[in-house]
């Protein structure tokens, strides 16, 4: 356990080993979450969130503003997603919490990626680590400055997915579920970026899985795109058949 203070930057400013897991921004707690808690939060988003050189070649005007609107972005859709998730839990006498969505590696596959590992080291991405770090304590102050069209153009999203989408379209779980995009713009982000290969401009793509397309066209709709993340809501096709997580 350890108390950790962090400027307002999202820099560690202090480390006190074999003290309250309690978090601080300058002098101020961070409520609801613990230091622990927070580092693990902070690393999901460390290891889902757009590398810099990604950044610069899809908004090279602000690669930083980007980055700081993507990770915060990715930290309110995780706990979009705790909450819808925990809610039709208790509906069925089950729980799921912060401690639940922190280890679900269905959910949040980066846990198990060497990126989440890496935010604990002095190494990385310093800047990303930072960003990261900031948009967990943003989430739990309700201090957004700047940042609060982020959260309403994500519209209660509580997905998102990277390049594996512009890599994969088709084959990608998403696609298989059917989504939709309601921007086309959405699907163009990667179309300049030579840093990672093989990524493609993606449409709409109705459930590619027989099972789900007997049910419905789609399952997500897009709501926006940030760095190199695309963010996915419940398609109303979707929640109208009861889907709620």
């Amino acid at each position: 356990m350890a108390t950790l203070q962090f400027s307002p930057e999202g820099a560690l400013v202090n480390r006190q080993d074999n003290g309250m897991d309690k978090v601080f921004i300058g002098n101020q707690e961070v409520p609801f979450i613990s230091a622990s808690q927070l580092q693990q939060y902070a690393a999901t988003i460390y290891s889902e969130s757009s590398f810099l050189g990604l950044v610069q070649q899809i908004a090279p005007n602000n690669p930083q503003r980007e980055m700081q609107r993507e990770t915060l972005a990715i930290a309110y859709t995780m706990y979009n997603y705790a909450m819808a998730k925990g809610a039709a839990f208790r509906r069925a006498g089950r729980t799921y919490g912060l401690n639940d969505l922190l280890k679900d590696s269905s959910y949040t596959k980066g846990i198990t990626s060497p990126a989440h590992d890496e935010y604990f080291t002095t190494g990385g991405d310093e800047t990303r680590r930072r960003m990261a770090t900031l948009a967990v304590i943003r989430l739990f102050t309700k201090q957004l400055g700047d940042l609060q069209d982020v959260v309403q153009n994500l519209q209660g999203a509580c997905y998102w997915d990277g390049n594996d989408l512009f890599r994969l379209y088709t084959n990608h779980y998403r696609a298989k579920q059917g989504f939709e995009l309601s921007n086309p713009a959405h699907g163009s982000i990667y179309q300049n970026v030579t840093v990672i290969r093989n990524t493609q401009i993606i449409n709409t793509c109705p459930a590619q899985d027989p099972k789900i397309s007997a049910k419905r066209q789609f399952t997500f709709m897009s709501t926006i795109t940030l760095g190199g993340t695309i963010f996915f809501k419940l398609h109303p096709q979707a929640t109208a058949q009861g889907i709620t997580w």
